[in-house]
C-alpha cells in the first residue's frame, strides 16, 4: 500500500503541475492522463475529453470513445479528489458514478441534446451522434476512474433492448499495478469450449524447439466472428489494429464472397496468423490432432481485416454457415521474448500489404534515439552563459516520467530530478507526432486522434528513413514550444469548443502559407515564441475557427468534419488574405537560415 500511496501522490503532483502549465482543470487533466494509460492497457484506442455534468439530473460524462460504425460506445466518468489521494471509495460512490454515465447515455435517446447549453459543444455533438446512430449501437462500456482506492464491487452487466451495458472500475491501485507490474489489465483468455461451445482442431508442427510451438488448422468463420464480438479490438494485435483505418467496415471482396460464394471463402482468403502466451488442450483419440480448449493472451497478428469483416457479416445477419478459414497458431514458450517475436511475426506476416507493419513498440529505433537525445541535450540558459540547467524529457513509454520520479528514493533526489526535468518539459511519444504532423500540414490526420496520428507519423518516418539527430531534436522541441503556445492562445480565446482541432489547423495553415519555413533554431535558443508571432497566430486562430465551424450541409458534426481531407483542402483553397500571418522576410527573423 505504501508504494501505491507514493505513486498516487506523484500522480497528483503530475496532474497539478500539468494543470498549471496548460491552464486546464485538474479533473480534465486527470481523465486525460488516466485514459492515456487505458490506451496502453488496450481498454480504449482514441478518446475525447467531454466534460459535462447535470447534478440535479444525475448525469455526468468526462470523456467518450466510439467505433466508426457506432457498434461500441465507451463513456468515462471520474471521481477525482485533488486534496486527498488513495482515499477509500465505497460501493455507493462507485454505483452513483457509474449510474451518472449510464444516465447520460439513456437520456441522449430521449433528446438530451436539446437541453445541452451551447458552451458544451462536445457534449452536444456526442449526444447528437448517439441519438442518430442508436440503431447501430450494440455495446456500451461505462468506465469509472478514480485516484482513490475502491472496494471490490463488480457491477453486473445490463441490457437495454439489444444493447449490452458493462461497467469497468479503474482505481489508483489498479493503475499502479498496470504501470509498475502490468497486472491491471484484464487477462485475455478465450475459452472456446465453455464460452462458444466449440474447440479448435489443429495439427502440430512436428519439429520441436525451445522458443515456440506452432499449430495449423481450420476454424469456422462464425466462431471467429463470435469471439471477436466478445473481445472486440483487444483480439487484434495492436500494430495490425492500428492500420484497420475503417474500423468495423466490411471489406467489399470479403463481403461478396461470404454472401455469394461462401464455400469459396477458404480458397480465396489467406487466413489468419495468431499468437498466444499459453494453450490448453483437450485430450483426444487421435494423437496427431490437438483440440484447443482455451488460449491465454491470444492475438491476431495478420488477418485483422478478415476478422472484422466476418464479424460485420455476423452483425448484419449474413449466414456464415459455409464459411471456414485457415488458422496458424504460434504459442510462445519464452515469455521474455514475447514482444520481440510478436513484432517480427506481425512484420513478416503483413509484408505483402500496401503498408508494411513495422515494430511500432517503445523499442523502435526512432523513439530510442529521441530518448537518448533528450537525456543528453540541455536547454540553453543565457543567465548561465549558455550552460543548461534543465532538459526536455521524452517519454518513450507511457508513465516513464512518473516511474523515474518514483525511483529517486529520497525527497532531495526527487526534487533535484524534477528541477532538471520540469514537468512542463515532458513530451509524450504521441505529442511528437502531433507537433510534427501539424507542422507537416496534416491537421486532418491529427484530428483523428493521438494513436491514429502517432502510427501514421511513425510509418512516414520509416518510409523517409528519418534518424533523429541533434538538429532534429532541437527543432522538435521548438515545435513543441510553438504548439504549446498556440494551445495556450486558443485556450485564452475561449472559442467554446474544438480547441484541439483549432490548434492543429492553425499551425498547419501557418506552415502552409509560409511554405513550411521557420527559424526553429531561434525558438530553441529563446525557449519561447516572439510576441509579434503570437499576435499573428492569435488572429489566424479566428480564421480557423470560422472555417471549421462552417460545415457542409451534409456534415453537421464539426469534429468529424475536421477529420476529413476535404476540410483541409477547402481551407487551402479559400481566398484568404494571408499577408497578416506571414513571416517577415525582410528581417529574416523567423525564416529558416
Amino acid at each position: 500500500m505504501r508504494d501505491t500511496l507514493s505513486f498516487a501522490e506523484n500522480f497528483l503532483e503530475d496532474i497539478i503541475a500539468t494543470t498549471e502549465a496548460e491552464m486546464e482543470t485538474a479533473e480534465n487533466i486527470f481523465v486525460e492522463k488516466f485514459c492515456d494509460f487505458l490506451i496502453d492497457a488496450e481498454e480504449c484506442f482514441d478518446y475525447r475529453i467531454c466534460n459535462y455534468r447535470k447534478s440535479n439530473k444525475g448525469i455526468k460524462i468526462n470523456a467518450y470513445e466510439y467505433t466508426d460504425d457506432f457498434d461500441s460506445i465507451s463513456i468515462f466518468v471520474s471521481e477525482f479528489d485533488k486534496l486527498k489521494v488513495a482515499k477509500k471509495i465505497n460501493s455507493n460512490t462507485i454505483r452513483k458514478g457509474c449510474k451518472r454515465g449510464f444516465k447520460f447515455f439513456t437520456q441522449t435517446l430521449k433528446g438530451l441534446k436539446d437541453q445541452i447549453e451551447e458552451s458544451h459543444r462536445e457534449a452536444f455533438e456526442f449526444a447528437d451522434m448517439l441519438e442518430n446512430n442508436v440503431n447501430e449501437i450494440r455495446k456500451v462500456k461505462i468506465y469509472f476512474l478514480t485516484n482513490g482506492v475502491t472496494v471490490n464491487d463488480n457491477l453486473e452487466d445490463e441490457k437495454i433492448g439489444n444493447i449490452k451495458v458493462s461497467y469497468h472500475i479503474w482505481d489508483i491501485e489498479r493503475l499502479f499495478q498496470f504501470v509498475h507490474e502490468k497486472k491491471g489489465q484484464e487477462v485475455l483468455k478465450v475459452n472456446f469450449k465453455e464460452d462458444f461451445g466449440e474447440s479448435l482442431q489443429l495439427v502440430k508442427m512436428p519439429d520441436e524447439n525451445p522458443v515456440y510451438d506452432c499449430y495449423v488448422g481450420v476454424m469456422s468463420g462464425e466462431l471467429l466472428a463470435r469471439v471477436y464480438d466478445y473481445w472486440g479490438q483487444r483480439l487484434i494485435e495492436r500494430n495490425v489494429r492500428s492500420f484497420l483505418q475503417a474500423r468495423g467496415k466490411i471489406n467489399r471482396g470479403i463481403r461478396d464472397t461470404i454472401s455469394k460464394n461462401p464455400y469459396m471463402f477458404m480458397a480465396y482468403n489467406n487466413g489468419i496468423s495468431t499468437v498466444a502466451e499459453e494453450a490448453n488442450f483437450i485430450s483426444g483419440e487421435n494423437e496427431n490432432m490437438y483440440f484447443v480448449r482455451d488460449l491465454t493472451g491470444w492475438q491476431i497478428v495478420n488477418g485483422g481485416q478478415t476478422t472484422a469483416s466476418l464479424y460485420q457479416a455476423l452483425k448484419n445477419k449474413i449466414s456464415l454457415k459455409h464459411v471456414f478459414i485457415q488458422i496458424k497458431l504460434t504459442v510462445i514458450k519464452e515469455s521474455n521474448k514475447t514482444g520481440e517475436i510478436v513484432a517480427s511475426i506481425s512484420k513478416y506476416a503483413n509484408s505483402q500489404n500496401k503498408i508494411s507493419v513495422s515494430d511500432l513498440s517503445a523499442n523502435d529505433p526512432f523513439q530510442v534515439n529521441l530518448e537518448n537525445l533528450s537525456r543528453t541535450i540541455w536547454v540553453p540558459n543565457k543567465d548561465q552563459k549558455g550552460k543548461g540547467t534543465t532538459k526536455w524529457f521524452f517519454e518513450r513509454a507511457r508513465g516513464q516520467y512518473l516511474v523515474e520520479v518514483n525511483r529517486q528514493g529520497t525527497p532531495a533526489r526527487k526534487r533535484d530530478f524534477q528541477q532538471k526535468n520540469p514537468k512542463k518539459q515532458v513530451i509524450k511519444k504521441t505529442d511528437v507526432a502531433k507537433f510534427e504532423m501539424s507542422w507537416r500540414q496534416h491537421p486532418d490526420i491529427v484530428s483523428k486522434g493521438a494513436e491514429t496520428n502517432f502510427l501514421e507519423f511513425i510509418e512516414r518516418m520509416k518510409e523517409c528513413k528519418v534518424t533523429p539527430d541533434n538538429k532534429f531534436y532541437k527543432h522538435l522541441v521548438a515545435k513543441a514550444i510553438l504548439f504549446k503556445t498556440v494551445d495556450k492562445i486558443v485556450k485564452e480565446m475561449d472559442f467554446g469548443g474544438y480547441k484541439a482541432n483549432i490548434v492543429t489547423y492553425t499551425i498547419a495553415y501557418f506552415s502552409y502559407i509560409n511554405k513550411g519555413e521557420m527559424n526553429f533554431d531561434r525558438i530553441w535558443e529563446n525557449q519561447e515564441v516572439d510576441l509579434n508571432l503570437c499576435d499573428k497566430l492569435r488572429e489566424l486562430s479566428k480564421v480557423i475557427f470560422k472555417h471549421i465551424t462552417n460545415t457542409p450541409s451534409d456534415i453537421t458534426n464539426v469534429t468529424q468534419w475536421c477529420k476529413k481531407i476535404k476540410c483541409w483542402e477547402q481551407l487551402k483553397g479559400k481566398n484568404i488574405d494571408t499577408s497578416p500571418y506571414m513571416l517577415e522576410i525582410e528581417n529574416e527573423k523567423y525564416i529558416t537560415q
